[in-house]
């Protein structure tokens, strides 16, 4: 079994905060400081860089870190699968979706589920960079992405099947787009600030942001704010701050405060990914699903 106390490493490694750290686990910043200082002497090694103003991780605690993070998550994905094999599951499946997916994915999982009640299936959702790699390392069985994902997968190889295909939109709060009326999206984009939930790397990065408004506009822009999540991107563009390119298949647009300006790129398409090495018969189960 592995010791509970080793989250208090994980959490501090992704914090590098002691105050933090033993407010997520209700201990004194003692109980965090002296785990931390017993397992550093039990390794022979320092995991963290110490000083009055900041905390961060030494090369070997990066290294420690990934590794312990990936033995903690196999741990408890170990846990669930007992557990659904208790309670009379025959099969368990952990599926990856990505940012935006959740919006138009629930009539298949809940259809899959209707017609297989005997299956156990997770559903965990990551930035597309995260999902990508968790696929690779097995602790994902599938993954739902957006269809420029795939380019992750090509040393791999990789089996794939398109769920839905949506348009992406140009999306205002209304008082901004009053300021724009009888404008081009281009000229909205020229005026304002891109507020993105793009990543600095990975399959949707900063890079493919610019080569897809080059494609759509014929011009990037470097006004751009990140955000990293579906929330406070539209917080932001309800407030007034900038405007969104998003798919149109969030519910969210449904909001009559928004205002959607259609792209005239080609559509997106969102797939079901699969990489060959995985054995699991689920996985196998789920690409097939529905079509016949």
């Amino acid at each position: 079994m592995i010791n509970k106390k080793i989250d208090y490493f994980l959490t501090l490694a992704e914090c590098l905060n002691f105050t933090q750290a033993a407010a997520k686990h209700s201990v004194s910043q003692t109980a965090i400081s002296q785990y931390i200082a017993a397992l550093e002497d039990k390794l022979g090694v320092r995991l963290f860089k110490r000083s009055s103003h900041s905390v961060s991780l030494t090369e070997a605690g990066k290294y420690y870190y990934q590794q312990v993070r990936y033995i903690r998550e196999l741990y408890d994905d170990t846990e669930k699968h007992v557990r659904a094999i208790d309670e009379r599951y025959s099969g368990y499946l952990k599926v990856g979706i990505g940012l935006y997916e959740y919006c138009n994915t629930e009539s298949f999982f809940g259809s899959f589920l209707k017609e297989n009640p005997e299956i156990k299936v997770d559903i965990f959702q990551y930035e597309y960079s995260e999902l990508s790699e968790k696929l690779k390392a097995g602790q994902l069985d599938v993954i739902v992405a957006a269809q420029f994902c795939e380019q992750a997968f090509e040393k791999e190889g990789f089996r794939s099947r398109t769920l839905f295909e949506s348009p992406n939109f140009l999306v205002a709060s209304k008082d901004v787009a009053a300021k724009y009326k009888g404008k081009s999206p281009a000229d909205i984009l020229k005026g304002e600030y891109l507020i993105t939930n793009c990543e600095d790397n990975g399959p949707s990065s900063m890079e493919f942001l610019r080569k897809t408004l080059l494609e759509e506009f014929g011009f990037s822009t470097s006004r751009v704010v990140q955000t990293n999540s579906i929330g406070a991107q539209l917080l932001m563009v309800r407030s007034g701050h900038g405007v969104a390119l998003v798919p149109g298949f969030l519910k969210e647009l449904n909001d009559e405060e928004f205002v959607c300006f259609p792209l005239s790129n080609k559509v997106m398409r969102y797939d079901l990914i699969v990489l060959p090495g995985n054995d699991n018969p689920v996985a196998e189960k789920i690409m097939a699903f529905g079509k016949e």
